[in-house]
């Protein structure tokens, strides 16, 4: 089955040059090319992709803006960055890309590419294939079963805890936070602060706010959640170990 791809760039030689570049792949079929994002969103509005290479360099916003709508509205999309200058990568790597490629597109660089595209899927079908695991969550009265899937975060306010879904918001007894993230640590969930264990395999991008200060969005949250300076790296190191 061929991996529906798109490319967004400005420059019509630069879009020209990436589709030939991929024709050597017939694992990649390029289903869309666009010059601007409102072309893009209106066609992801009635068609399904899985890979999207994007420049970063536009004329009207920058991919770093449209990787960042993407990651709201679909964030199934793999995202390669294209750009003409390497220097872009260090903020790049809040949206996790698969790769960043410099133009004119390295061939060796292209083919690492679309393997680690591959292997990425691969493991998608493999999570999906496996049975969810259930966890049992001690309420102030009872007990609640909780599919870790649909866990977002948890929070802990006022001396009481919080388990926060894409739906609702459940109160569950207070065991200490290191405590909770023991019992979920085998589910790819991570204590980023003090008050917030979030799941690793909602994570969108991470972000810094300035002095130090970082935030972490997750699918299907709104929220913006703080990340302790002294938590942010071995965060990112457990992001890295999953993707």
């Amino acid at each position: 089955m061929k991996i529906p791809a798109l490319i967004l760039d400005d420059d019509a030689n630069s879009r020209l040059s990436a589709a030939m570049a991929l024709s050597d792949y017939p694992e990649i079929s390029v289903e869309g090319q666009f010059a601007s994002s409102s072309e893009l969103f209106l066609y992801l509005s009635s068609n399904k992709a899985e890979l999207l290479f994007l420049d970063i360099e536009l004329d009207e916003e920058t991919g770093f803006e449209i990787a960042q709508r993407l990651r709201k509205e679909y964030p199934e999309i793999m995202i390669v960055f294209l750009t003409g200058h390497s220097s872009y990568a260090i903020d790049g790597y809040d949206f996790q890309p698969v790769n960043f490629l410099t133009k004119p597109i390295n061939p060796v660089k292209l083919r690492q590419t679309v393997d680690e595209v591959k292997s990425r899927l691969n493991r998608s079908d493999e999570e999906k294939g496996q049975s969810a695991a259930k966890l049992m969550f001690h309420l102030q009265q009872g007990y609640r079963i909780v599919d870790v899937r649909d866990i977002c975060y948890i929070e802990r306010l006022n001396r009481k805890n919080y388990l926060y879904t894409e739906s609702e918001a459940i109160r569950i007894t207070n065991q200490t936070m290191r405590e909770l993230e023991e019992m979920l640590s085998t589910h790819n969930f991570f204590l980023c602060h003090q008050s917030f264990i979030v799941s690793l395999h909602r994570v969108i991008s991470v972000k810094d706010v300035g002095r130090q200060l970082y935030e972490v969005k997750l699918k299907g949250c709104d929220r913006a959640l703080p990340v302790s300076r002294n938590r942010y790296e071995e965060l990112m190191k457990r992001l890295q170990s999953i993707i």
